[in-house]
């Protein structure tokens, strides 16, 4: 019965709204515009501090062999010696090679005695040869006027005429004769002479040979391998060659040498300062110029070796050691940046960024790069202020309608930039002179 009356009380309700014109709100269909957080593209000039493995190695490293085999007659060095350019440090023996230069000495001076007999002959070839000439024009004379006079009959013999023109034939074949022993002559002088040469040449071979015996240092050094002692028997390098004298190393200019990764070559300055540490000076950087560039990868690793110099007065460092080269990063151009997570990496189809423009999603393919100050660098369809998602998943979907909230990317504190310009050192005189301006090279306290 109660509710009989509720239903008719509630009748008279309604009709009387619905003559008033009283609309009933209809239910709401329209979905929710979903808020998106974005960020701004960013472009930033990348520079980054990698840490690099290295290898010390002395500006000039000589393994000392002699040049001609030999016994050492004195060594003057030993392990540890500090040697100046034009040193002697070694001086060898070889009781053959002085034999061998005084047999060609003594055979210099036999073709000297035979060059001079040689000569003697040829001059006196020269002169038989003007008194036969001589003797035949006066003959050929007396003949002629012979021979005229017999034109008148009773005042010569025929007989004298026959003479005559007989000894003028025997003239010229004694001329022809003693021109032919001329020639011969003039030949052996010249054989002579050019074995003359031939010795003398041979015999300041041997002088130069000599002055092998005698070992210099090739450069300021110092040594730190000795392999033999006197009356040690010693070769040249090649095969069965016998171990080096001495070696000789360079500590005053150092090579520190660094594998680039290919994807930093392109970033490579010439000249630069780069910093790197060592086991042994722990708390220390020290700091030399990038001085010579490979120019070619490696297959293997797809890195490029790249040289740095270091002056090192003090030998505090030395050959052979290890360290670490915090090697910058660098691009040739500026690049785009944005957060991490703003790159969506775990689809399968690609990865992308969510770009936002005019109020819809969008998916662009990019590549990434490098890290740098909290931010990654990539490489695609966009531009400098591009508003991209703050967090990208692929949950969020191309041409969904949004709202974006802008917010800015946290960016890191960079770290301090070395100057990047720079010249190629070509030369090892101009890199000492160039590094010397300091005295010493630059070491920095790690802070």
């Amino acid at each position: 019965m109660k509710k009989q009356a509720i239903v008719l009380l509630l009748i008279p309700i309604l009709a009387g709204c619905q003559s008033k014109g009283v609309e009933i709100p209809a239910a709401k269909h329209e979905s929710i515009i979903q808020k998106v957080p974005v960020v701004k593209v960013l472009k930033r000039s990348l520079f980054r501090i990698d840490e690099l493995p290295g290898e010390i190695q002395a500006y000039q490293d000589v393994a000392i062999y002699p040049k001609v085999p030999g016994f050492i007659e004195w060594i003057g060095v030993d392990r540890g010696s500090i040697v100046k350019k034009g040193q002697i440090m070694c001086r060898l023996t070889a009781p053959e090679l002085k034999a061998q230069q005084d047999e060609y000495l003594s055979k210099s001076r036999s073709m000297q005695n035979a060059l001079f007999e040689a000569q003697s002959r040829l001059s006196a070839a020269k002169a038989a040869l003007l008194e036969a000439k001589a003797q035949l024009a006066g003959d050929n004379d007396t003949y002629k006027r012979t021979k005229e006079a017999s034109l008148t009959p009773g005042v010569i013999a025929p007989n004298d005429v026959i003479v005559l023109e007989e000894k003028v034939q025997a003239d010229k074949e004694r001329v022809k004769a003693w021109e032919e022993n001329v020639q011969s002559a003039m030949n052996a002088v010249k054989v002579t002479t050019e074995s003359l040469a031939a010795s003398k040449e041979a015999s300041e071979n041997y002088k130069d040979i000599a002055d092998y015996l005698i070992i210099k240092a090739p450069f300021d050094g110092y040594v730190t391998e000795r392999n033999m002692h006197v009356g040690s028997f010693v070769g040249p390098l090649g095969k069965g060659a016998y171990p080096p004298i001495i070696r000789v190393q360079e500590l005053g200019l150092l090579r520190i040498i660094t594998p680039v990764p290919e994807a930093n070559v392109a970033g490579v300055v010439p000249g630069a300062p780069v910093e790197f540490t060592v086991s042994t000076h722990p708390g220390a950087k020290f700091v030399g110029p990038v001085a010579r560039l490979g120019n070619s990868l490696e297959q293997k690793t797809r890195t490029m070796p790249v040289e740095l110099n270091y002056l090192n007065p003090q030998w505090k460092i030395l050959p052979g050691m290890f360290c670490r080269v915090l090697w910058p990063t660098r691009r040739e151009k500026p690049s785009l940046f944005v957060p991490p997570q703003s790159v969506e990496t775990k689809s399968t189809l690609s990865t992308f960024v969510c770009k936002i423009e005019n109020g819809l999603t969008n998916w662009i393919p990019v590549e990434r790069g490098e890290m740098m100050n909290g931010l990654t660098e990539i490489f695609g369809d966009l531009k400098e202020g591009d508003l991209v998602a703050k967090d990208c998943t692929d949950a969020l979907k191309p041409n969904t309608k949004v709202e974006t909230i802008l917010s800015e990317p946290s960016e890191l504190e960079p770290r301090k930039v070395y100057e990047t310009h720079g010249t190629i050192y070509h030369t090892p005189d101009a890199e000492r002179l160039e590094l010397q301006k300091t005295k010493t090279s630059p070491i920095v306290e790690q802070q």
